[in-house]
């Protein structure tokens, strides 16, 4: 598993707070995620890093490193995942043709670095999160990372008033101070199915889209190749003009026509709010469903597969993709 040094592929996900207690309350209080994510910070900054999220016999998920950003309101994790089930790496001097390996032992895996970015929304139940991919980091490794911060939080006495609320019943103990009831956190993230055709094409602009046909035909005279797919170009005079509703209505009229009845999907190329190029493909008899929200960064500089600490770099092409989501 490798990287490009010049490229990383960005996914969207919404990571979902709940409470639950032991005790008889039907709707268990929740302290704001934004507190919570407060309190992870104090607690990542006061350890010694990398801290373990996950190990097993061949991999080892660590917690590399952890920051806040005061301008985007978001909190940035550096998550490396070391795999000894993958092989050595084989070097090749490009200038001799000669080979080395790099000399990885039985007791070493290799590592990939994955940067996260956590923004916390105004409903104090949900975050939006972006997740560098291709490293073996999934976002089950930040849910996991979650719950074990909750729990440590939970055993400081300073961290009461997240984890603590008063009873329901308005019931109190023998000193006449309200009864109160302990909670605990579940993180939970989704692929983030916020993005609609309108979303895309008012954030951003559009680029083009081919209209897709499945076709069964020869291709060749044996009949050994077979034509399975066959797709329409679509371009415009003026990109910026293109909206979701002038959109969707030029599909219905084509697929009004005799020769657009056939075609069954639409595939969109348009760049983001962050200037960045993405494609989505949609059902072309349901443009209003939302898609998974994914982006691409590019930088200017060469950025290593493994990381010790944050990459500026990184950051900087991922914090203008936060605004692709609603907070």
């Amino acid at each position: 598993m490798s990287l490009s040094l010049r490229k990383r592929t960005v996914h969207f996900y919404e990571i979902h707070l709940r409470s639950y207690t032991k005790a008889a309350i039907e709707s268990p209080s929740c302290a704001p995620f934004a507190d919570l994510l407060k309190c992870f910070t104090g607690l990542a900054a006061g350890s010694k890093l990398p801290q373990t999220i996950r190990k097993s016999q061949q991999l080892h998920t660590v917690l590399a490193d952890w920051g806040y950003d005061k301008t985007s309101n978001c909190y940035q994790l550096l998550i490396s995942k070391a795999n000894a089930a993958l092989s050595d790496v084989a070097l090749r001097d490009l200038g001799t043709a000669k080979v080395r390996k790099a000399g990885k032992t039985k007791a070493e895996g290799i590592e990939i670095s994955a940067h996260a970015l956590v923004r916390p929304n105004a409903d104090g139940k949900t975050a939006a999160m972006l997740l560098t991919m291709q490293a073996g980091v999934a976002a089950k490794d930040i849910e996991i990372l979650l719950r074990r911060l909750s729990k440590e939080a939970a055993r400081n006495r300073r961290n009461r008033a997240l984890f603590y609320f008063d009873d329901p019943s308005g019931a109190k103990n023998s000193e006449g101070k309200p009864l109160q009831y302990q909670v605990n956190y579940g993180f939970t993230a989704f692929a983030h199915q916020g993005q609609t055709l309108a979303d895309a094409l008012h954030t951003g602009e559009f680029e083009g889209m081919e209209l897709i046909a499945q076709e069964r035909s020869r291709f060749d005279t044996g009949g050994n190749l077979q034509v399975v797919e066959r797709s329409l170009s679509v371009q415009a005079a003026i990109p910026k003009a293109v909206t979701g509703a002038g959109l969707r209505d030029a599909v219905r009229y084509f697929k009004s026509r005799p020769d657009g009845a056939e075609y069954t999907k639409l595939r969109l190329h348009y760049k983001t709010v962050a200037g960045k190029k993405t494609s989505a493909t949609l059902d072309i008899n349901n443009l209003d469903a939302a898609f998974t929200l994914r982006d691409h960064i590019e930088f200017d500089t060469d950025v290593e597969s493994q990381q010790e600490a944050l990459s500026p770099v990184i950051l900087a092409g991922m914090r203008p993709l936060l605004q692709s989501v609603p907070s």
